[in-house]
């Protein structure tokens, strides 16, 4: 049954609220779970089920299947097109809410996530303890996050997209394949998390206060970070001059790392 007719049925109205753009193309959903290479012993995370059309092609994988929705009105639907999956739960909340610290060890996410919210998604999955994920989000947004240094869309989530992930694009979507039609074309994206130990939410910290002035130099935004950020320029031979979209990702890792040990030494003094 299309996606519309399953709408009709259950008398489901879509929200504009909270961006309800559903994927109705069962084609793209097995395109997404096959690229994915899901296996019966993995732990998959779906944010936005809404009406089961990805959700019901990861179930047939075998895999545990967590789904969460914020909208209680598509479980009746959700209740009937995922009956015969026990291996499928759906838990009837906000996803930024949950707590992924519970999640296991290399959990997977695959999922088309609501557009609008798409930053704090991430960075709620950059938190977890995931090995890697499939997303499906607005191509304009993809393109950014897919900058590279020295670009004019390379800025904060460039940067903590590719500081904690291998990132890369793997097909685009039409808009044509959504209930109802966005007005945008669609990215799905491949992030492979790094083997790397930072401190995530100092990471996002520093990285929010050195991109919040884009036309400003590298040396104006650390102000609000280094007691003297020329200084700390000078040490790792960076032009204080460069603005922060012409960093390099080493640059910018190199920086962060002298601040965060500036910030635990002075924490020690207190």
């Amino acid at each position: 049954m299309k996606t519309s007719e399953l709408l009709r049925k259950y008398n489901i109205k879509l929200k504009k609220s909270l961006g309800q753009h559903l994927l109705s193309d069962d084609r793209i959903a097995r395109k997404i779970v096959e690229i994915s290479n899901i296996s019966s012993d993995d732990v998959v995370v779906e944010i936005g089920v809404g009406a089961g059309t990805l959700t019901e092609e990861l179930a047939k994988t075998g895999a545990t299947v967590i789904g969460y929705e914020i909208d209680k009105d598509f479980k009746p639907l959700l209740d009937d097109r995922l009956s015969r999956y026990k291996n499928v739960r759906i838990i009837f909340e906000d996803f930024l809410k949950a707590r992924t610290e519970t999640f296991p060890r290399d959990v997977k996410f695959i999922s088309n996530i609501p557009y609008n919210i798409t930053g704090p998604i991430l960075e709620k999955i950059f938190k977890s303890p995931f090995s890697y994920a499939v997303i499906m989000i607005q191509k304009e947004v993809a393109d950014k996050i897919l900058a590279k240094p020295g670009t004019r869309n390379f800025g904060y989530i460039s940067a903590l997209s590719r500081i904690i992930c291998d990132v890369k694009k793997l097909f685009d979507v039409s808009k044509s394949h959504f209930t109802p039609n966005p007005q945008v074309d669609s990215s799905v994206v491949l992030f492979e998390k790094k083997k790397m130990n930072l401190d995530f939410d100092a990471l996002s910290f520093f990285l929010g206060k050195l991109f919040s002035k884009r036309r400003k130099t590298v040396k104006n935004n650390l102000k609000n970070l280094l007691r003297e950020p020329e200084v700390v320029l000078e040490k790792l031979n960076i032009d204080p001059m460069k603005r922060p979209e012409n960093l390099m990702l080493e640059e910018i890792i190199n920086l962060f790392e002298e601040w965060y040990s500036w910030r635990r030494n002075s924490l020690k003094k207190y």
